[in-house]
């Protein structure tokens, strides 16, 4: 089983229980491909960078997980066509 850390950036107009149903969608799809989460939180909310669509604000999100190589994919395939998520990243971690 591979590390793993997903971090993503909401939409900063999310309320508090769409960023729960998120992070209940995640560990539901992590669960059912066998991996399992350790870890999974709200950093915070700031300024972004650079402006993403309309937003210039984002509310960041920290899972962290252990599964095999196909979670990935699936994550990212589910995140990309959530109209709450505006940016997404799963980085593999070191052992």
């Amino acid at each position: 089983m591979n590390k793993y850390d997903l971090v993503s950036i909401m939409r900063p107009t999310a309320e508090d229980s769409v960023v729960e149903e998120l992070h209940k969608t995640i560990t539901d799809l992590i669960t059912s491909n066998g991996g399992n989460v350790s870890e999974q939180g709200v950093w915070q909310r700031r300024k972004l960078a650079y402006q993403i669509d309309t937003f210039k604000e984002g509310i960041y999100t920290i899972t962290s997980f252990e599964g095999a190589g196909n979670i990935p994919g699936e994550l990212d395939r589910v995140l990309k066509i959530s109209d709450d998520v505006i940016r997404h990243k799963v980085l593999k971690m070191e052992s």
